[in-house]
């Protein structure tokens, strides 16, 4: 078995004492190094030893999780009583975090940061066991009640996929019939449960998902004030044991689900508040802006406009030191600027990029995206992304852009099935993406399928206007001399923001031509003659309203949002238009302006 000693001159009070301090328990022995995920799976990354080496601190690997790929140990260290033990799984590391309390204990609470961003309940556990197999190193946390929910819920979402994926229309129907009853079940049952777990099991770790689940359900459940409150109060209780970072990340959630039921915007900022206090400097800036955001929110909410414009500064200032760092990491590398057509034609090339906030895969084609933009001119190359709830909550998809995901989900269901899905006039191709490092790979990609289609004729012309009066936009596209017109061929209209700065858990900071809605609506407009005009508008103020209500009721009914942001500033938008047979999907045309 790999073992590892890693030394540390920046002490750890182990059976060290230092003088004018009160010094911590000594966290020398064997420990095991856990995290729990979804309040019901408990994962132990490893086994380590502390203890003192030639009068300094160090940590040794004594078992490694045979679950993750190769885990070492980076560092270990402490700053005024708090344990900081660092272990590294390939390109993530897992940050365990702990105060050390005076007095000893077998237990030590505290949080586990998993990539820098990913922040779980966390706990380090002294043992005598000296190895890990796949079984003791993952384990259901003891709490029935909780077991039992994640069962009735798990058993309606798995007979759910099993009729996604059935080709048989009977079973498929059949398999449709018991997902819609094991539902029924869970969400008459699990309730209950949730509240079996607040009393009976109010120490663990599974109070944090069965608060909010209740939460979440309140006003399904027609839940009175006080219930509410008393949940809210639970898990906040038991988060305090794991320390300020949690309690912070947990106080966030809570007032995140609270701002979406009414009457509750003061307890919404009361969670807020607890959750800006436990903000400390070594907190990274996207998470005080995350943190920040949901305390502006709710001081808007409860009429205190002139104390939310006082946070949204300290926002403001944040995000534009986030920028800047942001811009001097990325992409990472350069492109080159195409040096332009052999063939005498005006095509052209439409790339429609499907990705996601929190998708880690999605990173290369993001990155790879930012860069076409600045190799190709607007004539020669229409960028645009739809954004997908895949894997988590995103706050820039809308109901278009998952309409335009079935559209191309039915056309090619054996290729596009998940983010990143590069779409090239209307093809899926070059499939998958990967991390940072695989950027200009990715990048150069897409050039070897943009530039032999820069060459190809164009079967149709077209030209836009997009004028922008108030929040109201008018749109008029003109199409001429298209080939074979008919109903099989279709205008469709996007409305596009060129930047929108959102920090989601892939680190992807700045999101380009993000489509926010098809005017004219998804389906298009069959095009019968060759040359036609067309005609749509946009009231900004109406979209964000939809937009903001749909993202109320996805985070109320499916999932909440890691990020409490909406960013709907609608301040540079562009509109894209285009032509696409229906029968082949080939994109013919396509054109895109700003809107003055």
């Amino acid at each position: 078995m790999f073992r590892r000693v890693v030394l540390v001159a920046l002490g750890l009070a182990l059976a060290v004492s230092v003088p004018g301090r009160v010094a911590a328990q000594s966290a020398e022995g064997t420990w095991r190094v856990s995290y729990v995920f979804g309040g019901a799976t408990e994962m132990t990354a490893a086994i380590v030893n502390l203890k003192n080496v030639d009068g300094k601190p160090a940590a040794l690997l004594v078992a490694e999780s045979p679950r993750l790929k190769s885990v070492t140990v980076k560092s270990v260290s402490q700053d005024k009583g708090m344990l900081r033990l660092i272990l590294t799984n390939g390109p993530s590391d897992y940050v365990f975090e702990a105060m050390l309390p005076k007095e000893k204990s077998k237990v030590l609470k505290g949080t586990m940061t998993i990539g820098g961003t990913t922040l779980y309940p966390g706990s380090m556990t002294a043992t005598e066991d000296t190895t890990l197999d796949a079984k003791s190193s993952q384990a259901l946390v003891d709490c029935p009640p909780m077991q039992q929910a994640r069962t009735l819920t798990t058993k309606a979402n798995s007979l759910r996929l099993q009729a996604q994926i059935s080709k048989d229309a009977e079973k498929k129907k059949d398999l449709i019939k018991q997902a819609n009853e094991a539902d029924a079940t869970a969400k008459k049952e699990t309730p209950g449960l949730y509240k079996e777990v607040l009393t009976k099991y109010a120490d663990t770790p599974a109070v944090f998902d069965a608060a909010m689940a209740l939460i979440k359900n309140a006003k399904a459940s027609d839940a009175k004030a006080e219930e509410v409150k008393a949940w809210a109060m639970a898990a906040d209780k038991a988060a305090q044991a794991y320390g300020d970072a949690w309690r912070g990340e947990v106080a966030v959630q809570l007032a995140t689900a609270l701002l979406t039921l009414d009457g509750n915007a003061g307890l919404a900022s009361e969670y807020a508040r607890i959750a800006e206090k436990t903000l400390s400097s070594t907190r990274s800036a996207d998470d005080q802006v995350r943190i920040l955001g949901i305390v502006a929110k709710a001081l808007r909410k409860n009429g205190k406009a002139d104390d939310a414009k006082a946070v949204e500064v300290r926002i403001t200032k944040l995000d534009e030191e986030l920028d800047r760092e942001y811009a001097k990491k990325m992409p990472g590398f350069k492109g080159t600027a195409y040096e332009g057509r052999k063939a005498k034609t005006e095509r052209a090339v439409m790339m429609e990029l499907f990705t996601g906030a929190t998708c880690p895969p999605c990173v290369a084609a993001d990155l790879a995206f930012d860069v076409l933009q600045k190799s190709y001119k607007p004539t020669e190359l229409v960028l645009v992304q739809y954004h997908m709830h895949i894997p988590g909550p995103d706050p820039m998809t809308n109901p278009d852009t998952i309409a335009r995901w079935d559209y191309y989900g039915k056309a090619f269901p054996g290729q596009v099935r998940g983010v990143p899905a590069s779409i090239f006039q209307g093809t899926p191709k070059a499939g998958g993406g990967g991390g940072v490092a695989n950027a200009a790979k990715k990048y150069e990609q897409y050039c070897s399928i943009i530039n032999p289609l820069l060459e190809e004729d164009t079967v149709a012309k077209l030209s836009a206007k997009a004028m922008r009066k108030g929040d109201r936009i008018e749109i008029s596209v003109d199409v001429a001399d298209l080939a074979k017109p008919g109903s099989d061929k279709k205008l469709r209209i996007l409305l596009a923001e060129e930047t929108v700065r959102y920090a989601g858990s892939n680190k992807i900071r700045l999101h380009h031509n993000v489509v926010r809605a098809f005017p004219g609506g998804v389906e298009g407009k069959a095009l019968t003659e060759a040359s036609s005009n067309h005609t749509a508008s946009v009231d900004l103020g109406s979209l964000r309203g939809t937009l903001t209500k749909y993202l109320d009721n996805y985070q109320e009914t499916v999932r909440p949002f890691a990020n409490p942001a909406r960013p709907m500033d609608f301040s540079h938008l562009r509109v894209i238009a285009f032509v696409q047979d229906e029968g082949s999907h080939e994109i013919l045309q396509a054109v895109q302006v700003n809107v003055k």
